[in-house]
């Protein structure tokens, strides 16, 4: 019976934890800042990944998981991982997804939907892996295009990308 008590109470705490905080802001006209990045991949396949920024999380386990679970329910989301520090500002949430079936936007709103508004996506950055075709760069070479507001490209010559679905997917075993 104690047990049972005390299993309440911790949840209860969590709870708690998890949903105090300031206010929900109302109608306030936010920007959040869009990055779009292109790598460029010599084998595997291609993926999408968007690093939402999060401002409002309080905890790991509670805060995120409710996050992870609204961003796990979009249709399309293939899957996602929560990068919480604590004392931090800015916690993040990575999303593997497939761009025809989900975007951005709704990421942001079923983040920003729950706990009364709680939660802020303050920036997006995507990232594109595009697989190169045949013969159109060097076998050791790679390229990476980032836009925003303008454009940077910049080459890597000898290094690898690693699928990011093949990198959540370790973390998640471990």
């Amino acid at each position: 019976m104690r047990s049972t008590y005390f299993v309440s109470v911790c949840l209860m705490a969590g709870l708690l934890a998890c949903q105090t905080g300031t206010a929900p802001e109302t109608e306030v006209a936010r920007t959040i800042t869009r990055n779009v990045k292109e790598v460029v991949i010599a084998s595997g396949t291609p993926v999408v990944t968007a690093d939402l920024s999060i401002e409002g999380m309080t905890c790991e386990f509670m805060c995120g998981g409710a996050i992870k679970e609204a961003l796990t329910k979009l249709n399309g989301v293939a899957g996602t991982a929560i990068e919480y520090q604590e004392g931090e500002d800015i916690d993040h949430a990575i999303v593997t997804y497939d761009p025809e079936k989900v975007n951005e936007d709704q990421m942001i709103e079923a983040v920003q939907a729950l706990h009364e508004g709680q939660y802020k996506v303050m920036a997006v950055e995507v990232t594109r892996q595009v697989l190169r075709a045949p013969g159109s760069a060097s076998e050791e070479g790679a390229e990476e295009t980032t836009s925003s507001e303008g454009q940077v490209s910049a080459a890597l010559q000898g290094f690898v990308v690693p699928s990011l679905l093949e990198l959540l997917s370790q973390i998640v075993r471990s």
